[in-house]
């Protein structure tokens, strides 16, 4: 596909992304609350709630990359991090 296209595609992907990640966000602004209180009282982190922040962080970045022309790789919204998170340090 040419550059041309693919510069196209991004206007009607770019909004798809953005009202996906708005979605997110909101799911990860109570996840973050809830991911405070759990730490707070038990001392350690929720495994499964890091996880998903981690997974959002990371699709947010694909999709900063593919918006700003950084690489022509589409995102998928698997909500696979890029990046494991580390359980072991406390």
């Amino acid at each position: 596909m040419g550059e041309r296209v693919e510069t196209l595609i991004r206007i009607p992907l770019g909004i798809f992304y953005g009202l996906i990640l708005d979605i997110l966000g909101i799911a990860v602004a109570f996840v973050w609350i809830f991911c405070f209180f759990y730490t707070l009282i038990l001392g350690k982190r929720h495994e499964g709630a890091a996880r998903f922040m981690n997974g959002y962080v990371s699709l947010l970045y694909s999709v900063y990359r593919y918006m700003t022309f950084a690489t022509n790789q589409r995102p998928s919204l698997s909500l696979q991090p890029l990046e494991p998170c580390d359980f072991e340090m406390r």
